[in-house]
């Protein structure tokens, strides 16, 4: 609990986590706009998932600049001086980022359902405009591990960098293969309406499971070399 409320106060202080709450809503509004100026309702679910997709990486860079500020100013040598697990921080560092951002993407699927109608699916079913909703927050986490595992030894600005960059180098294939697999970015997929209807929970259950396994690996590097840092 108190490592939780200290995370929290350093993204506040370092003003990440307002960008976290507030980046996939900024994607939500840009996304109106375009669908209010071109009047293609294709043209708005498209936006809204190159949106949110951004929105997913910057929140992962801000989440790993954020861990390496916390190494950088001397917060994680001094917690850890007073007998703070060092898995425990860096877990601290995932687990509420994550939450913030399953917060905030869900607030903008709430938004986006209400000012684009039909735009997270092509189905009004309850149960898999929430699979989306978590399939579209789901990259952020194992982009954030990654942000993490930079961040033992890297200083804010290349962490940051590096995960913007790691995401596009992803990216390029999984835009080649587009829905002809299930991959970690399936639900950006589902939400520009590019998944037949009749799938939508499969492939979005599916993307979620592979960012989550994607993720755990990476935070357990990211422990690895955590823990055998010399702070």
């Amino acid at each position: 609990m108190i490592l939780t409320i200290h995370v929290a106060r350093q993204l506040w202080i370092q003003l990440r986590l307002l960008g976290i709450l507030a980046l996939p809503a900024i994607a939500t509004f840009v996304a109106v706009i375009v669908d209010g100026q071109s009047g293609s309702r294709e043209a708005g679910r498209i936006a809204l998932a190159l949106g949110l997709a951004t929105a997913a990486v910057l929140s992962a860079a801000l989440v790993g600049g954020g861990f390496a500020e916390e190494i950088r100013s001397g917060a994680a040598a001094w917690l850890v001086v007073r007998a703070v697990p060092r898995t425990a921080l860096i877990g601290a560092w995932f687990v509420l980022p994550a939450l913030a951002v399953l917060v905030a993407f869900v607030l903008a699927g709430i938004l986006a359902g209400l000012a684009l109608p039909l735009a997270l699916v092509q189905a009004p079913d309850p149960i898999a405009v929430a699979v989306t909703l978590v399939a579209v927050a789901a990259p952020a986490l194992p982009l954030s591990a990654a942000g993490l595992v930079i961040a033992v030894y890297a200083p804010v600005r290349v962490t940051m960098v590096a995960v913007i960059g790691l995401a596009l180098i992803v990216a390029l294939p999984l835009v080649l293969l587009g829905d002809a697999a299930v991959h970690a970015a399936s639900g950006y997929w589902l939400v520009a309406g590019m998944v037949p209807a009749d799938r939508p929970i499969t492939v979005g259950l599916q993307a979620t499971g592979l960012c989550m396994a994607v993720a755990g690996l990476l935070w357990g590097v990211a422990a690895l070399l955590f823990v055998r840092r010399d702070l």
